[in-house]
């Protein structure tokens, strides 16, 4: 199959890339990393795109302005303006085709800049004809900074540090998928797109679906050398949501959060 993945540089675009090609796809990639010329945001890279989505069979739209919770909690404008420019340019263009859109399970939370931006972006796809998945926490290697997510961020300060110093109390509870596990969930979606679609559902959510407290993976990572900052509270979500297990039907993780987190530690390129 030919299969477009936008945003293909980023943790799950990446992961995804590498392993549909493994199992033989033919992979096209686009991503702002590769050129200007793939800028999702600006208008007039569309005539490129077009081509590239008319040359595929199936696409998957993960490009988005996105990061971590440090990152989250101060949005721009011009980030919300990003994102919205990348939606419009994009979802334009694959009416008619199979798509799937990464939303999240923040979608909900509409005091939150991101989590309406993705409630918009599932309401594009569904007029379009597409299928949306809701990543909760996808985890794997990825350059430690700004945008970084908390486990490559954990990793990264055992690493070089010894100790890991918490932005929060670690309190708040999160589900952790593994990039490995979740690029065969999407194939998994991908291969049973027109059945889901047929049970007339709009949006699948993708997750581990075990729930665990940020300070217990702290503590996995550097056992007795976590230091959390007492009383203050991850303000990023707002919601605790409950994932639908309908995935569960067509896949299901295989790789726990210790195991994962081993192979991160094992496989990263960091000191």
């Amino acid at each position: 199959m030919k299969v477009l993945v936008l945003g293909s540089s980023g943790v799950v675009g990446s992961a995804l890339s590498t392993h549909l090609r493994s199992v033989g796809h033919d992979v096209t990639d686009w991503d702002i990393e590769l050129s200007p010329k793939h800028d999702l945001s600006n208008p007039t890279n569309t005539f490129h795109l077009k081509k590239a989505i008319d040359a595929s069979d199936f696409v998957w739209f993960l490009a988005y302005d996105v990061g971590g919770s440090k990152y989250l909690q101060d949005m721009t404008i011009d980030f919300m303006n990003r994102n919205c420019a990348i939606m419009a340019n994009t979802f334009s263009l694959l009416a008619g085709k199979k798509f799937v859109f990464a939303s999240s399970q923040m979608q909900n939370m509409m005091d939150n800049a991101y989590g309406v931006l993705k409630c918009l972006g599932e309401h594009y796809t569904q007029n379009t004809g597409g299928l949306s998945m809701r990543f909760w926490n996808v985890y794997g290697n990825e350059p430690v900074g700004e945008k970084s997510h908390v486990i490559p961020d954990f990793i990264h300060q055992a690493k070089t540090e010894g100790r890991i110093h918490m932005l929060t109390d670690g309190e708040e509870e999160r589900q952790f998928l593994y990039t490995t596990d979740c690029s065969k969930c999407l194939e998994a979606i991908m291969n049973n797109y027109d059945e889901i679609l047929a049970t007339g559902r709009t949006s699948v959510d993708v997750t581990n679906h075990v729930w665990t407290k940020i300070k217990d993976v702290a503590e996995m990572i550097a056992p007795g050398q976590v230091f959390a900052k007492e009383g203050k509270k991850d303000a990023t979500q707002t919601i605790r949501n409950e994932p639908d297990d309908f995935i569960l039907k067509y896949w299901k993780p295989e790789i726990t959060l210790e195991q994962g987190i081993k192979i991160m530690r094992d496989t990263s390129s960091l000191p």
